[in-house]
């Protein structure tokens, strides 16, 4: 998909448009839009996050229990 084709596509029909219920549904889509927390992370954190979800898909995972072993010389429980 060419995310500019797409927006130049939207925009054309919003100012082509009579319908003011389609105007409203817009404005009330894009005020009330809230961001993903994935999309505030810099890139190097979102591909941490990408790589630890691969990890628990393949199930490379731990228990509580063992993480609570490996870090607790930390402190941590």
């Amino acid at each position: 998909m060419d995310l500019k084709i797409e927006k130049l596509n939207i925009l054309q029909t919003i100012m082509n448009t009579t319908d003011e219920g389609l105007i409203m549904d817009v404005k009330a889509l894009l005020s009330d839009r809230k961001t993903d927390w994935f999309d505030g992370l810099n890139d190097e954190q979102q591909k941490d996050v990408l790589e630890g979800l691969a990890e628990a898909d393949r199930g490379e995972t731990v228990t509580h229990a063992e993480a609570v072993k490996l870090f607790g010389k930390w402190g941590l429980k």
